[in-house]
């Protein structure tokens, strides 16, 4: 992962203002891998860096990254490699189409950021993408942390999941050390 780390400290060399967006779907065991992240780091947003769990719709999202006058895009998906599950991958805008499923997406990605590129020219996009293990649906879904968050707190943050994650063993060690690596990120840019 420290290959994970000086590859992405590269990529955002000259970032000013950064956006990681989590998309996928949380009720699809490994789909939840994006917004997993993001919950995790909701309360990093600031000035310089905004986490937006964009669940399967991104498309509604687009005005955040613009008002925010991102610099960078930083999606967190699931990706087609022809990888073992688990293996992280950093795919640059212009491979995107090639590697992202658009099944449990509103509107392709790849739509989504030219959208973004006629309102910001100079942003630049790139993925974090993991290799799934599992995108089979649960039959049990609890409420995401139901001790903690009410169900008025759900209702005014949209960037919180409704559900508990139930990633694969596989997907959450990797998700676990991608917050790590963005923890680190966010002290170095």
């Amino acid at each position: 992962m420290k290959e994970m780390l000086e590859k992405l400290l590269f990529n955002l060399k000259d970032a000013m203002k950064v956006v990681f967006m989590g998309i996928g779907e949380e009720k699809l065991n490994d789909d939840g891998f994006g917004p997993y992240i993001i919950s995790e780091l909701l309360n990093y947003s600031n000035d310089k860096f905004l986490f937006i769990n964009a669940g399967i719709d991104p498309m509604s999202r687009i005005d955040e990254v613009i008002d925010f006058q991102a610099s960078h895009l930083i999606l967190l998906d699931t990706c087609t490699l022809n990888k073992p599950p688990g293996t992280v991958a950093i795919i640059e805008r212009e491979n995107i189409k090639e590697y992202v499923p658009i099944s449990t997406h509103t509107i392709p990605i790849h739509i989504v950021i030219d959208l973004l590129l006629g309102k910001l020219p100079e942003l630049t996009v790139f993925m974090i993408g993991i290799v799934p293990e599992s995108l089979e649906g649960f039959s049990e879904l609890n409420l995401y942390k139901e001790a903690e968050i009410t169900l008025e707190d759900r209702n005014k943050n949209i960037d919180l999941p409704f559900f508990e994650f139930n990633l694969s063993n596989t997907i959450q060690k990797a998700a676990n050390r991608i917050i790590d690596i963005l923890k680190e990120i966010m002290k170095q840019i």
